[in-house]
């Protein structure tokens, strides 16, 4: 049986009508994962009344991708006696205050030509939000984003997520063909943002808008602002640019990021990133029974356990349009897409054999389980 428990706060499972800074306090990974425990425990129990047996326990095992790669791996971490192993795809367990790893990846990932136009393209914006900032943003289909720092952020998410998600030709191409055409590269941009990122991708320019993040209604369309009261709080992953050959703007700083955090939630929340690698360890987590996946490509990569040992193997997946969570959706993926397809993968054997790989721990580790107690019985 899979089963998928919804995190706290998130969709239907908010406890408080209002998702106000004060009612957001017990909003935390620690707390999801307590939440995961004692929902494990009280499943097992149903299970048990419902087959009319007792003191049975079925073999577990937990898997994620992204931040539930992180959660499954941590709740592996914290409680071993829970389940029998942890897969986390792409699992983002290390905290990260400044992560310009993140934008150095994008380059690194699109390839000295296609970074070289991404560059060109963030210094035009740049001149252009100085002259004629009401026509710039309208281009983009963005002229609801007052502040520049926003407005940044979405181009520069927008890149990225080419080669996240394992789609860099979608961006790449039409650029190259725009710069050798001699046409206008912010508008040959512009385009694959509202086609692209905005269209097939299914991003709302809302989500980059502080005043959306600070309705504080609660719903099942509240999860951005969510997720940033995390990031402000616990983990951070804040994308600054790099000092030096970055492709986002330099506008895109740490001060940017803590002043969103500030206005959205006021002076209390400040992320607490050396408390978060503290307690879980970080890209140095002490668990066993772990499997990390991650994609060549993914910028997310340098937030996760990439160095593999005996009892925390690590696979990094190796091809042109292999990105996040490659071994969970295959490419090319989106999240209002998500059913991606190995064969759809520059090389669908790298994924293949990492899919291999993991169900080979899976089955070894589900294995010890029941050998371990005579009386667990399989889901």
């Amino acid at each position: 049986a899979i089963v998928s428990p919804e995190h706290r706060y998130y969709g239907k499972s908010s406890p408080f009508e209002s998702h106000s800074t004060e009612n957001l306090r017990y909003l935390s990974s620690k707390q999801a994962l307590f939440d995961l425990a004692v929902f494990r425990q009280y499943y097992q129990e149903s299970l048990n009344r419902k087959l009319n047996r007792s003191n049975v326990e079925n073999p577990w095992f937990v898997f994620g991708g992204s931040y539930a790669g992180a959660l499954s791996a941590w709740f592996r971490l914290k409680f071993p006696h829970l389940t029998c192993g942890s897969l986390a795809s792409s699992g983002v367990v290390l905290a990260v205050y400044n992560f310009t790893d993140f934008d150095l990846q994008v380059g690194i990932s699109a390839g000295s030509e296609c970074k070289a136009i991404l560059q060109e393209i963030t210094q035009l914006v740049e001149e252009r939000l100085k002259s004629n900032e009401k026509e710039l943003k309208s281009a983009f289909d963005a002229a609801e984003l007052k502040i520049d720092g926003d407005f940044l952020y979405l181009l520069a998410d927008a890149g990225a997520i080419a080669f996240q998600y394992g789609n860099p030709d979608k961006l790449c191409s039409p650029l190259v063909e725009a710069k050798k055409a001699g046409q206008d590269l912010v508008d040959a941009y512009a385009s694959y943002v509202k086609d692209y990122y905005l269209g097939t991708f299914g991003v709302k320019v809302e989500t980059y808008n502080q005043e959306h993040l600070k309705d504080a209604a609660a719903g099942e369309t509240s999860s951005d602002r969510l997720w940033w009261f995390q990031v402000c709080s616990e983990v951070a992953y804040f994308q600054v640019a790099p000092a030096n050959d970055s492709i986002r703007s330099s506008k895109i700083d740490t001060k940017y990021h803590l002043d969103l955090c500030k206005n959205v939630f006021g002076d209390v929340v400040y992320p607490e990133v050396e408390a978060t690698n503290l307690y879980y360890g970080g890209s140095k987590i002490a668990g066993s029974k772990i499997v990390f996946a991650n994609g060549s490509q993914d910028p997310w990569r340098h937030a996760s356990k990439q160095t593999s040992s005996p009892g925390m193997p690590s696979y990094l997946i190796s091809c042109h349009n292999c990105g996040h969570c490659s071994d969970l959706s295959g490419c090319p993926q989106a999240p209002s897409n998500p059913g991606g397809d190995s064969s759809k993968c520059s090389n669908p054997d790298a994924v293949n054999k990492v899919r291999q790989q993991i169900t080979e721990h899976m089955d070894l580790w589900l294995s010890e389980c029941r050998d371990a107690s005579r009386g667990w019985s399989s889901v």
